[in-house]
């Protein structure tokens, strides 16, 4: 009887949360627009004006482990075929000849409203490991702090020392993430020395891949994205670490519910993709996203002679339609292994 009694209160707290929640969306304005299929709004009149101070993180965030509301199923798929990848990690040996040749470039720029470039990008080729970091915090403390994370990374894979690494995942995608923590741990370090830094932090989303292997191991935190461009089809596999994402609706739901260098633990996302020869991996920050269309990415990719072009296209083209925001782009580029760049080393894109 008594776990009948407890079972009925619980329902009852249950249902009462939910009212509550309805009520509350019922309140708020209407939802900002949704991404549609190939394409996410980057006209003036769809994007919403950041804070004056750049990338903000949320007062009072979620508990790093808040469920996201429910997921379109294009995306419930990915989240699916990386949960099988995952699984057949251990199944697949890595192959003494790579299946894949991996070509990147990168670039930012400040934008054309803000003083300092907040932003900070890694291409470390020696370790097929790419990264994107987007800086908040004032006095210049958001360039501290995502110059701080980039170059934690390239030292944790210079030297090979990750930490301990979370039990059960990849060891790849596990080194990853250690890294990132790493640079969690480094970026409190430093602002603790300086009260203006105090409450400064970065997103992140770094990118591995494993030529043997045909992996890309992606972590990331915060709102920095990657994309997956495949066959003219672009697929965002990261997913926003804002309120929004967790269901908050009005002003706020663009605000970080996590961040590197906020806190003392900071979790840290994994996904695992099959790279396929011909696929483009852009990773960037939302200074790109919030101004270029997605569906209108895929032809300057198509147009351009070199991947470094492509890169400096997408980021002269944030700026043409406003430039709101610092703008950081890392484009990296899949071929089969007996692709051959030529004497100039620099990648041509079909056209």
């Amino acid at each position: 009887m008594m776990l009948w009694i407890i079972a009925a209160i619980a329902g009852a707290v249950m249902l009462a949360g939910i009212a509550f929640l309805a009520l509350k969306g019922d309140d708020g304005p209407e939802e900002p627009v949704k991404r549609k299929a190939g394409g996410k709004g980057g006209r003036d009149d769809e994007y919403e004006e950041p804070d004056e101070r750049g990338t903000r993180l949320a007062s009072d965030p979620p508990p790093s482990g808040i469920s996201s509301k429910a997921a379109p199923s294009e995306e419930l798929a990915a989240v699916m075929e990386s949960q099988e990848l995952w699984l057949e990690e251990d199944e697949e040996p890595t192959g003494p000849v790579p299946k894949i040749v991996v070509s990147a470039s990168g670039g930012t720029h400040p934008g054309q409203k803000r003083e300092h470039n907040e932003d900070a990008f890694l291409v470390l080729a020696e370790h097929d490991v790419y990264a994107i970091a987007d800086g908040m915090g004032g006095y210049a403390a958001g360039e501290v702090a995502s110059a701080i994370t980039v170059d934690s990374l390239a030292e944790c894979f210079a030297l090979g020392k990750f930490g301990e690494l979370e039990e059960g995942w990849p060891r790849r995608g596990a080194e990853l993430a250690s890294a990132i923590r790493e640079a969690n741990t480094r970026v409190r370090a430093e602002a603790a020395k300086d009260d203006k830094k105090q409450g400064m932090g970065t997103t992140v989303v770094a990118a591995r891949f494993s030529p043997g292997r045909r992996r890309v191991y992606i972590a990331h935190v915060g709102d920095s994205r990657c994309y997956r461009i495949r066959q003219n089809e672009i697929k965002q596999l990261t997913t926003d670490h804002t309120l929004g994402a967790v269901g908050i609706k009005g002003p706020a739901a663009g605000k970080l519910s996590r961040a590197v260098g906020v806190f003392d633990d900071v979790d840290v996302d994994l996904t695992i993709d099959e790279p396929q020869a011909g696929d483009y991996y852009l990773l960037c920050s939302d200074g790109l996203f919030k101004m270029v269309p997605e569906a209108e990415i895929l032809p300057m990719l198509s147009g351009a002679e070199t991947l470094q072009k492509a890169v400096d296209q997408l980021i002269v083209e944030a700026n043409a339609r406003g430039g709101r925001d610092n703008v950081s782009v890392v484009l990296v580029r899949i071929d089969e292994p007996d692709f051959d760049p030529g004497e100039s080393g620099e990648h041509m894109l079909p056209g």
